[in-house]
This record gives C-alpha cells, sequence and structure tokens, in this order.
C-alpha cells in the first residue's frame, strides 16, 4: 500500500504523521481524491481526479495499479479502468453493455473478470479484463420475479454482484426479487445460472460480504434494516440462511430508513453497517453487529454516521478507521475504530466532496 507523507506545522515545530489516499467516486461529476491522516482522521487535499457522469462505484485492484469504475459512455451504460499513478488517474479501456447504468463493480480474486449490476434493469453483467484492458462483454444475465413490497419489489433489481472466496461462483442480491442470485463462471467471464438461495419476503437484499474462513456470508437487507448470515458450502458454494439480526437496536424507528453498506473487519469479528434516514431528521446511523465463532450475530451499538445519507462506508487497509460517504449532505467523514471492542467514535473531522457514494482506498 502506497503512502503519503504529510507535514503539519505546530507552535512548538513539525509534526509528521503517515496518510493514506482515498478514492470517492460521486454522483456528480466523477472521481476525487482525499488524503486520510492516520493519526487524527482528517480528511485533506481534496483533488478532481476524472471528469464524468455515472461514477458511483469503483473497485482498486490488489496491487492498486487500477480502478474500475461505473460510468455513463454516450448516454449508455459503460465500466471504465485508470491505471494509477502516484493518485494520478488516466483511462486505459472502456465498455458498454446493453443496459441504462451500474450501480456495483467488482473483480474475481484472479483478476481477470469484472462483473456489474444494473439495478434498473434487473441484470448482471461479466466482462474479461486483463491489467487494465476491459474486453466486450462475456455474459449478460437478465433477473425474473418479483416480491412483497409493492413499491419496491414489483420486479428484479440486482444490486450488487461478487466472485465468491473460492473464485468459481458469482453471488448477487437481488433486491427486487428477496433472492441471492448463483451464478458459476469461467475464466473468460462466461457466466452459467445455477439458481439462487432465498431471503426473507420483504426484506431486499442490497450488498453482501464474507467471513474470514470463506465458510459464512452476510446480506445486507436494504428494505428491513437487517443482515442475514448465511452458512456456506465450500464445495458446492451453496448458501443456508442462518440467522438475522436488525442493524438498529430494540425500538428504533424504522419508517423512513434503508440500509445502504456492509463491511467485514479484517479479522473477521466484527460487521459495520450504513443505515440511511429518508427524510432528514437526523437518524443516519453506523451500526456494528459482533461475529461469534459459529458465524452468528450480534447488535453491538448503533452511532451516528454524522452525515446524510450515508451511501457507502470503507475501512481503511490500516483497520483504523472507517470512511462514510454522505451522499446529500456532500461530505465525507471519519470515525475511530476500537480494534478490541469494534465500537466507532466520530473523529470530528470531515471533507467536502459532491454527491460522495463510494469510497475506496489506495492499498
Amino acid at each position: 500500500m502506497k503512502k503519503i507523507i504529510c507535514a503539519a506545522a505546530a507552535l512548538v515545530g513539525t509534526v509528521h504523521g503517515q496518510s493514506t489516499l482515498v478514492y470517492v467516486g460521486t454522483g456528480a461529476d466523477g472521481i476525487y481524491t482525499l488524503e486520510l491522516n492516520e493519526k487524527t482522521g482528517a480528511l485533506s487535499n481534496r483533488q478532481h481526479v476524472v471528469k464524468g457522469e455515472g461514477m458511483g462505484f469503483q473497485e482498486v485492484n490488489k496491487e492498486g495499479s487500477v480502478i474500475f469504475s461505473t460510468f455513463k459512455k454516450d448516454g449508455k451504460g459503460a465500466v471504465a479502468a485508470y491505471s494509477i499513478d502516484d493518485g494520478k488517474l488516466t483511462e486505459v479501456s472502456s465498455q458498454t453493455y446493453e443496459g441504462g447504468g451500474l450501480c456495483h463493480v467488482s473483480i474475481d480474486a484472479r483478476e481477470k473478470v469484472l462483473f456489474g449490476a444494473d439495478y434498473g434493469g434487473g441484470k448482471v453483467v461479466s466482462f474479461p479484463i486483463d491489467g487494465g484492458k476491459i474486453g466486450a462483454v462475456a455474459s449478460l444475465m437478465q433477473h425474473k420475479g418479483s416480491s412483497v413490497n409493492a413499491q419496491r419489489q414489483q420486479g428484479p433489481h440486482a444490486h450488487s454482484i461478487y466472485a465468491g472466496p473460492d473464485n468459481k461462483f458469482a453471488y448477487a442480491p437481488d433486491l427486487g426479487i428477496d433472492q441471492v442470485k448463483f451464478y458459476a463462471f469461467d475464466g473468460e467471464g462466461k457466466l452459467t445460472d445455477k439458481g439462487g438461495f432465498k431471503s426473507i419476503p420483504g426484506s431486499g437484499p442490497r450488498h453482501m460480504k464474507f467471513g474470514k474462513d470463506g465458510s459464512h456470508a452476510y446480506v445486507l437487507n436494504e428494505l428491513t434494516l437487517s443482515v442475514t448470515g448465511f452458512s456456506r458450502n465450500k464445495e458446492s458454494g451453496v448458501l443456508t440462511m442462518t440467522n438475522t439480526v436488525s442493524v438498529l437496536p430494540a425500538g428504533a424507528g424504522v419508517e423512513n430508513m434503508t440500509c445502504s453498506e456492509i463491511r467485514v473487519s479484517q479479522d473477521g469479528k466484527f460487521i459495520y453497517t450504513a443505515n440511511r434516514d429518508l427524510t432528514e431528521e437526523g437518524r443516519d446511523s453506523l451500526s456494528v453487529l459482533s461475529v461469534a465463532k459459529d458465524g452468528s450475530l450480534k447488535h453491538v451499538e448503533t452511532t451516528p454516521a454524522a452525515v446524510w445519507i450515508p451511501r457507502n462506508i470503507n475501512l481503511s487497509p490500516s483497520g483504523d478507521w472507517l470512511l462514510v460517504a454522505g451522499q446529500k449532505s456532500n461530505e465525507v467523514t471519519s470515525h475511530r475504530i476500537d480494534k478490541k471492542t469494534g465500537k466507532l467514535s466520530y473523529s470530528g473531522k470531515s471533507a467536502e466532496v459532491p454527491k460522495a457514494m463510494c469510497i475506496n482506498f489506495d492499498r
């Protein structure tokens, strides 16, 4: 992971500390970078590094040499790859697909396949990749069905897609049909439909993450503000529902509230979620869940997000900070992590970024 050495003048001299480069995708005008001070949580040196439309979600490769992003090209949904050189982004390649736009992208463990989810169209797409070169569409899979929420589930809404820990299967939570769709995929990115795994009716699966050892998966339910745990068969890739836990404390109001993102700590002991207040009543929050040895979940705390509409959260590579993208308040905030308890404390630091929607880090 690249580090930037920053210096700050103090009354008694010069204080030196390390900072980490942060990439922020937006719903406004492209991608920005910030510097996160690892000691204080301060966010500084905002730079507008890519100008574009529809750049609300990104993924960085393992080496930190390429960032893949959603965007719009000639009015069509597309993906683009940018090489990274000391924070400077240069477009390497791009591809369109038959759809209106992607809400999520991810790459497989071998970095040979790029996946995307099209919420409005209810479908997922895959592309072969070679470094920063994106090939033509390998598969475009249309989801079908509906569920019980008359406002949000009249049809399929694929919200994300991820390669599983074994890199043989892909999992795509679909909010509209209350399923995690299940695919096999090959080295060229071709998807084979293997069915899906049902979630609780009306829950609205949005995003998911896997446990540290790959034997558990955790699905964030946007509509019911909960996380459903699944045990995962490492051979077949099959998910079996275990328990569902609310991300909010007992008695908390859930009307006009939804969830947006889920993350798992590096040691696998804690899960973090972002919870959005759609009515600007100050209920936007972050929740911490603990993960037992058997994979079961327990609510630990819910704390203010210090933004309006926390669209995305991410854990810094050091594991010391959780950053929050405030879509409606146009800012990014930092929250210190207590690694023993998993609990969060707001640093009081923030940076202005227009319609902040996605956070990634230099690696």
